[in-house]
């Protein structure tokens, strides 16, 4: 074996112990490896400071990082929405869960009749309760139920135009009579609207059983509030709320209308303690709801002379009778003296006042005569010729006790036996008998023609418009055309001359006018103080916006108009159209939609068209693109 010193090394040496032959070190800290040429000793109490790491440059890296992320947030955000957002179907059954359990409901909106009359409607209701407004072209209704019973207070207006026969009894007074309203209220509670809607809407496969959009053409917006508009399987629309929680917004196509028709409806949520304040004062007034209906008189009369008569004067007399209804209040009976026997050529006439009579029972009137039509026939060629004697009574509470108005009816031309035997409307109608004479005896027109016109205008459903700007003259019919040419299709001339007539329009005419210089001026309506003829027009459905008003537009060219007179046109949306739910702001654009350009309305001054969210006034130039 080697010894130890020949080992590379030198011999083993103990530890501690320094080594034979080597340098020892200076006191202080070594730095590196010993015999490292590198190797450096730093003094006692010195600590070296390393050198800083080097850093590797990160920011691409961040900044790439980060841009990728927002890009799959503008990109991955939406369509994680998409991916998780309710369906149609399922955002509808949300919101109509929501409207069942809601405490009490307001709605707004329009309905329209078959006949094309429309009426606006603001009711509250809860699942019981009722209250609120019906309103129409005439007049205005307050509604109630209460216990399961409609009630209605209309106004005078509301009567003429519903059924002038009750017009004098019933203004103003609660009543279970419902004519005119065009809904049920009792089918409009938040369940029933709820059960309506949600029929046949199902989320399953089948698709219809869906609700699906309902197309571009119905806004996205409804009074400020985002919405999307769904088609549900019962062919009506809904507007839901764009976002949740998701909630009941618009109807377009509701339930509830009494004898078919169209009906729209907005809808927001009411508290419990408003609602029932607000239905509690309406039900305050309930006190004097349904007033009797007055009675009805009717007379024997004589065609024998009767009594005793000389030349200057004439007692006849004839038993009137009273039915059931009320009799509390009282009036006259007019006498009419004819020398024919269908009561055409008047001799005389008299005024006599009717006894107190008791619902049911009878009671003899007897009148005088003391006219010179009788002295002048008496002592004529016809003396001690027959002539027959009538007794006319107009039922004092429906027609009022207006014996003068009935005399310059007699007088005008009207067939006694006609107006008597067939238990005309005028002898039962204040507003029908005041219209007749205020033409007969104001505007000179024959009796015939003003009870016709009077009639037609009632018919329409007109009475309560228009009777009320003829007996102010500020609307003028012509006697030659008016009945024949006035009916329900000229109902909205009738709205137009009331709403120009607020506006301050003091001379208007309907159907026809001749101005100063002889030429006759044909239009719906005839606005003499603004210089304007004004066609109506409607526009029915969606897909007829630009044909019914071009349709309407044709109309108007069609009439010739006097110098400095410009043509207007009045269009009316129908809830049947996507136009209906736009407000006034958006009529324009709604217009240019349909493909309507100002060259298919050349020659119109001015177009308004009526939504059920406001009225826009245009001119053609506006519908440029």
């Amino acid at each position: 074996m080697p010894s130890a010193s020949a080992l590379p090394g030198g011999p083993e040496t103990p530890a501690g112990m320094p080594v034979p032959g080597a340098t020892e070190p200076p006191p202080g800290i070594m730095i590196g490896l010993p015999g490292d040429p590198q190797t450096a000793t730093l003094p006692p109490g010195y600590l070296p400071v390393p050198p800083a790491p080097r850093r590797r440059r990160r920011w691409p890296w961040v900044a790439g990082a980060v841009a990728l992320l927002l890009v799959l947030g503008a990109v991955g955000v939406p369509l994680y929405q998409r991916l998780t957002r309710a369906t149609p179907t399922e955002q509808v059954q949300a919101a109509l869960l929501a409207l069942r359990h809601a405490p009490a409901i307001r709605l707004t909106g329009e309905s329209i009749t078959p006949e094309g009359a429309t009426q606006r409607l603001a009711l509250s209701l809860d699942g019981k309760r009722a209250y609120g407004k019906a309103q129409d072209a005439a007049g205005s209704a307050d509604v109630l139920v209460q216990h399961g019973i409609t009630y209605l207070r209309g106004d005078r207006s509301w009567w003429r135009t519903v059924d002038s026969t009750t017009a004098l009894y019933l203004a103003d007074h609660w009543s279970t009579q419902t004519s005119g309203l065009s809904v049920d209220p009792t089918k409009l509670t938040p369940a029933a609207l709820a059960k309506y809607l949600g029929k046949g809407l199902r989320a399953i496969a089948d698709p219809e059983t869906h609700a699906v959009p309902a197309g571009a053409r119905y806004p996205q917006t409804l009074g400020g509030t985002a919405v999307s508009p769904y088609r549900l399987p019962n062919g009506s629309v809904v507007f839901v709320t764009a976002d949740t929680p998701y909630r009941l917004v618009g109807i377009d196509r509701g339930p509830g209308m009494v004898d078919g028709g169209y009906l729209d409806l907005t809808v927001a949520t009411l508290t419990k303690g408003a609602f029932g304040k607000a239905a509690n004062k309406y039900a305050g007034g309930l006190g004097d709801a349904d007033p009797k209906e007055p009675a009805h008189y009717d007379a024997s009369y004589h065609n024998d002379k009767v009594g005793e008569c000389d030349p200057y004067s004439c007692t006849l007399s004839a038993l009137v009778t009273a039915d059931s209804g009320s009799t509390g209040k009282t009036g006259h009976a007019i006498g009419v003296f004819t020398s024919d026997e269908n009561g055409k050529h008047i001799i005389g006439t008299c005024v006599a006042k009717l006894p107190s009579i008791k619902p049911g029972h009878s009671g003899r009137t007897s009148c005088t005569t003391t006219s010179s039509a009788w002295t002048r026939w008496v002592m004529g060629a016809h003396n001690g010729s027959h002539y027959w004697f009538w007794l006319v009574v107009f039922d004092p509470g429906l027609a009022g006790d207006h014996p003068t108005q009935a005399v310059t009816l007699l007088t005008s031309g009207i067939s006694v036996e006609n107006m008597y035997s067939d238990g005309s409307p005028l002898t039962q109608s204040e507003d029908l008998l005041g219209m007749a004479d205020h033409l007969i005896a104001v505007g000179g027109w024959k009796g015939s023609a003003a009870v016709s016109a009077a009639m037609s205008i009632s018919d329409a459903g007109a009475l309560g418009v228009l009777q009320p700007l003829v007996m102010a003259d500020r609307v003028a019919l012509d006697p030659d055309t008016f009945p024949d040419w006035f009916g329900t299709a000229q109902l909205p001339a009738a709205i137009a001359a009331k709403e120009r007539a607020a506006a301050g329009s003091r001379k208007l005419a309907l159907g026809s006018w001749t101005d100063p210089d002889g030429t006759i001026v044909k239009a719906d309506l005839i606005d003499v103080s603004a210089k304007a003829t004004v066609t109506t027009g409607q526009v029915a459905t969606t897909s007829r916006t630009r044909t019914d008003i071009e349709h309407a537009a044709d109309r108007a060219r069609k009439g010739a108009v006097p110098d400095g007179f410009g043509r207007q046109l009045r269009i009316t949306a129908s809830p049947r159209s996507a136009l209906y739910w736009s407000s006034a702001k958006d009529v324009a654009a709604g217009l240019r939609a349909a493909g309507l350009t100002p060259a298919m309305l050349h020659g119109i001054r001015r177009i308004r068209v009526v939504t059920g969210f406001g009225t826009a006034t245009l001119t053609p130039n506006q519908l440029h693109k």
